[in-house]
């Protein structure tokens, strides 16, 4: 049974706590030796001002990166490169100047269990360790990833790392805890649909509506397009899937109807 120390315990600079077991959890006091063979190979650089998030033309790489007004000499993180054996850690030089490898990562032993933090952008605070080894600068593909403590998933009250849903997912509707963009949005399977066409021109009898939902599964309602806007009859067939007919025993007057296909 543990017992509770409710007061500092003070050593005075002159003697040590020994004899410690390996922590367990996360408050557990750790060893000097473990934490040496936690960080044992790591290469800490100084931080990075910001971290890309997409590519970068690095022969002109704008005045801001993620956001972030770059200053001459602000190091940044490249690592979300095309061409994978760009990436690194870079010098801003100017935002039509070709930015340059920093003098502590400019060869591959240099990057080679390289860590570094980043301080502001979308990445502030996160820690970035870089996981390719025995690689030739310029031809392999240098790999970041985040280190340290993973972030939680994110919830509804609980802020973390989420999930972008795939279109089957979006289709499907039934997982909550991903997170759906505008394009998957808009070609959501199950997204209402609809095409208006006014309908007369004093002429003709049969009106052809294209709705390009590439479907025949569509409701089609024709209404007055002017006085009290009330609903009308006509014969509506479906000659394909992206378009409706609308058929009158008279040529309706220019104008006269308004039709809605939805799907």
């Amino acid at each position: 049974m543990a017992r509770s120390v409710l007061v500092d315990l003070d050593f005075g600079g002159v003697a040590s706590a020994r004899n410690l077991a390996a922590p367990v959890n996360s408050t557990d006091a750790a060893t000097k030796g473990y934490v040496d063979s936690a960080v044992e190979g790591l290469a800490w650089k100084d931080s990075a001002r910001v971290a890309s998030v997409a590519n970068i033309n690095l022969a002109a790489p704008g005045a801001a990166i993620n956001g972030v007004n770059m200053n001459v000499n602000d190091r940044f993180l490249a690592k979300d490169q095309t061409t994978g054996s760009e990436n690194g850690i870079y010098i801003w030089n100017g935002s039509a100047v070709s930015a340059t490898r920093s003098a502590d990562a400019n060869t591959f032993d240099e990057l080679e269990q390289a860590v570094i933090s980043i301080e502001e952008g979308t990445s502030a605070g996160t820690t970035f360790r870089q996981t390719a080894v025995n690689g030739t600068l310029g031809t392999t593909t240098i790999a970041w990833s985040n280190f340290g403590t993973a972030a939680a998933a994110a919830t509804e009250t609980v802020a973390g790392v989420a999930m972008v849903a795939t279109q089957a997912k979006t289709d499907a509707g039934t997982d909550d805890q991903s997170f759906v963009t505008p394009l998957k949005l808009a070609t959501y399977a199950g997204r209402k649909l609809k095409a208006v066409g006014v309908i007369g021109d004093g002429s003709a009898t049969s009106f052809n509506l294209d709705h390009n939902f590439n479907t025949r599964d569509v409701s089609v309602t024709i209404y007055q397009a002017n006085g009290n806007y009330t609903d009308v009859i006509a014969d509506i067939s479906r000659p394909s899937v992206n378009r409706v007919t609308i058929a009158f025993a008279a040529a309706p007057a220019a104008g006269a109807y308004r039709a809605v296909v939805t799907g």
